[in-house]
């Protein structure tokens, strides 16, 4: 091609030199996995929104547990984290309802054995009613920390 010549345009150059199957393929998986990566963002984002939403309504005064519970529990929905979940144990806590709290939080940690929040909650929770049960959640926290051997079986 001499300067005289313009250069040959985009669609020119597509319909002599199409691509390649695997490199059309390849292109189009990059292209859904960057749809997935971004929805996949757009959703943890707004998982992220509603938790936040919710203790804000638990920090207020008053508190709005039942509210909280709400946007908690909406959070939960499409998230991989188990953090909606403690956070509506202690809203369910907040409410009085300390057993079904405790059974949240129990289930919540058998799924989640190495969430130190957890135990430390638990072991606030218990406090008052089974002192030994609160000693061995608090004891698990501090194994998940290093300081102690973890508790046997």
């Amino acid at each position: 091609m001499n300067r005289t010549q313009s250069r040959p345009s985009a669609y020119d150059l597509a319909v002599t030199h199409p691509l390649p199957p695997r490199a059309l393929a390849l292109r189009l998986l990059l292209s859904l996995f960057a749809v997935a990566a971004v929805g996949w963002l757009l959703v943890s984002w707004h998982d992220e929104r509603l938790q936040t939403e919710g203790i804000l309504l638990l920090a207020e005064q008053p508190a709005r547990p039942a509210e909280a519970i709400e946007r908690f529990r909406d959070a939960q929905l499409l998230s991989a984290s188990l953090q909606p979940q403690l956070f509506e144990a202690s809203a369910v806590f907040l409410l009085g309802d300390r057993a079904r709290a405790i059974a949240d939080l129990r289930r919540l940690l058998g799924r989640e054995p190495r969430n130190r929040t957890g135990w430390l909650l638990l072991g606030n929770w218990l406090l008052t009613d089974d002192p030994p049960g609160a000693e061995a959640a608090f004891r698990r926290a501090a194994a998940l920390d290093g300081e102690v051997p973890p508790l046997e079986r």
